[in-house]
């Protein structure tokens, strides 16, 4: 049996459903339990499968560039910078990624090294952005948003799949295969290898970026369920990769080299279903990574357990609670130009969280409020609540929150040693005194509403309050910077986006984010890993869908980026296209090009210039 093509079960699935319907999609990552979009009172982008699949995206980043208020760049080969509402960086440690509810960011580094972290887009269905802080629920790392990919069930995966990908950019192969399992079992295994030449990849001063990046991937998911009440997976997934770094797309200066790095997970779930609307979870995980920075290589283990329960409805009460630990540990092996305080260290942490939305009048007026407790390895405990409120019509939503959200230091800041370059001049960076934790109290506010049946507007506004922000603090004599919690500031933002059905061959969906963000710090500008800068900067998109003739689509993504970190760095415009034809029943072609307004930088040296590939979707 083989599985049926994207486009064509999507356009099945779009073509009957107009605006106030598609937005009923569940959302998971808001609340920890399943709801449709319009109960959330927050602000909220849900990438689904056929998103994915017009944007061309060939990586999990790419894809993440449709969502408003999420900054993306790539910034080399096997690089991305991705950050949420002002912060980006190559380790942006203010948001949480997840993957099936796992969390993907290094606790010992804080960032994500997204060329190793992810899986092939074809079992993505969807991806789930949650703006804004959501530390009540996830804890520390979602300081300023989580972004949370969600891959299909083993039993919507049965069949075979081949995806070739080939072109300027270079190749890759992705083989899936699934199964079912005794009466009502199934299991999906797959392969994945991919070389990526890096020669689209260019820099004005001489510096070459990584190139000849070989990947490659296999991986598994078996999923039972039992009776009408368990429901019972298990997954995981090994990877590889070797590249000749480059150096030009970091900010720590170290010599070009090959470099070899790996991945590997397994996670099991298991839920329980003791109501309508009520359960029980448990998600347990092991993960182990080895990766570099700079000449710096380091081997990360981690572990984690969660539970979590949701009550039923209980008079106006909705209850969810969930209690969870996390042990790290690391090992580090240390570069010339690159170093790290201690070969190895580990941490414990542990959490709890308690969420209770109370209906106001029955149907239209809800208020959610709950916390977040973390108690970290160093033994401070931190309370981090949120208060919100959500007014529901039959065409709209009016939302509102103040949040409080803390995020903790790193080991990397506690005790990385490297050297950068600032204007020219070389400065190292050594240990701080004392860190303590980033604050924001965060307002925020929304705006969802039905213009018409083919109109659907969303609207967000917040402001954030920091306090104790870490920053690089630079010694111009002795040529050192230390980290310090001297950065406070105040950002005020606005996010909008339309879904417009302008006909029924065209989709519009344009986007306007901005942000002010007034930084009060010392003589200098703020620097460092994802730190904001002063001033406004804005992120203007439109996609355009079309659907010409029955079977064959062509996509448009045109976008206008500021950087929201580094004043000297000009923002820049991109042009993506995306055509696909449904050849038959089984075989769909597509072309997939960016960067086509020609080579520019995005928040590195390197300029990403055109690119143009072609992609083929055989089911068997």
């Amino acid at each position: 049996m083989a599985l049926p093509l994207l486009s064509e079960a999507a356009d099945r699935r779009l073509e009957d459903l107009d605006l106030g319907e598609l937005m009923e999609v569940e959302v998971v990552t808001a609340s920890r339990r399943a709801e449709p979009l319009s109960q959330v009172a927050g602000a909220v982008t849900v990438l689904t499968e056929d998103d994915i699949f017009r944007s061309g995206a060939t990586t999990i980043p790419e894809a993440l560039r449709l969502a408003a208020g999420v900054h993306v760049a790539q910034t080399d080969t096997d690089k991305w910078a991705v950050g949420i509402r002002g912060f980006n960086g190559l380790l942006s440690s203010k948001h949480l990624v997840l993957l099936d509810g796992r969390p993907v960011s290094s606790p010992s580094l804080g960032g994500v090294f997204w060329g190793s972290s992810g899986v092939p887009l074809s079992i993505v269905k969807r991806i789930e952005v949650v703006r804004g802080p959501w530390t009540s629920l996830w804890g520390s790392d979602s300081f300023t948003g989580v972004i949370n990919v969600v891959t299909k069930s083993a039993a919507e995966t049965q069949g075979g799949r081949s995806v070739t990908t080939a072109g300027t950019t270079g190749f890759g192969e992705t083989l899936i295969l699934g199964e079912s399992m005794g009466e009502a079992g199934h299991y999906r295994v797959y392969a994945d290898g991919s070389y990526k030449t890096g020669n689209w990849l260019t820099s004005d001063t001489g510096q070459r970026g990584s190139s000849n990046w070989k990947q490659g991937r296999t991986g598994f998911r078996v999923d039972w369920p039992n009776a009408f009440t368990d429901a019972l997976s298990l997954q995981g997934e090994i990877s590889g990769a070797r590249i000749d770094d480059g150096a030009a797309g970091t900010p720590h200066v170290h010599d070009p080299r090959s470099k070899n790095s790996y991945t590997g997970f397994g996670q099991f779930t298991w839920d329980r279903a003791t109501g309508l609307d009520a359960g029980i979870s448990l998600r347990t995980s092991y993960s182990r990574e080895q990766e570099a920075i700079g000449d710096l290589t380091g081997t990360f283990n981690t572990a984690d357990l969660e539970v979590q329960y949701a009550a039923g409805q209980a008079g106006i009460h909705l209850l969810t609670l969930g209690a969870g630990t996390r042990y790290a540990w690391d090992e580090f092996s240390q570069g010339h130009r690159v170093s790290i305080a201690r070969n190895d260290a580990s941490s414990f942490e542990s959490n709890a969280f308690i969420q209770d939305k109370i209906t106001i009048l029955p149907g239209s007026l809800f208020f959610i409020a709950g916390s977040k407790f973390d108690l970290f390895d160093s033994g401070t405990l931190e309370i981090q609540p949120t208060a919100r409120l959500l007014h529901t019509r039959p065409d709209s939503e009016i939302w509102m929150a103040v949040s409080r959200a803390v995020r903790a230091d790193t080991r990397w800041q506690r005790g990385g040693s490297y050297t950068l370059r600032d204007h020219g001049v070389e400065y190292t960076v050594i240990a701080p005194n004392n860190l303590g934790t980033e604050e924001m109290i965060s307002y925020e506010a929304g705006y969802r509403c039905d213009i018409s049946s083919d109109l659907r507007l969303d609207l967000s506004l917040y402001v954030n309050e920091y306090n104790r922000l870490t920053r690089l603090e630079f010694d111009h004599v002795n040529r050192t910077a230390r980290f310090e919690n001297t950065l406070r500031g105040t950002a005020y933002g606005m996010e909008t986006l339309a879904d417009w059905r302008a006909a029924q061959w065209l989709t519009l969906r344009p986007s306007l984010c901005l942000i002010n963000q007034r930084i009060h710090s010392r003589d200098e500008p703020p620097k460092g890993d994802s730190m904001p800068e002063k001033g406004t900067q804005g992120e203007l998109k439109i996609q355009a869908l079309t659907t010409p003739w029955e079977g064959v689509g062509f996509d448009l993504l045109a976008a206008y980026t500021d950087s929201p970190t580094d004043p000297l760095v000009d923002g820049f415009f991109s042009l993506d296209i995306h055509a696909s034809w449904r050849c038959t029943d089984t075989l769909l072609l597509e072309i997939i090009g960016r960067n086509l307004t020609g080579p520019h930088q995005q928040f590195s040296p390197l300029r990403v210039g055109p690119s143009l590939d072609l992609r083929m979707t055989w089911d068997f």
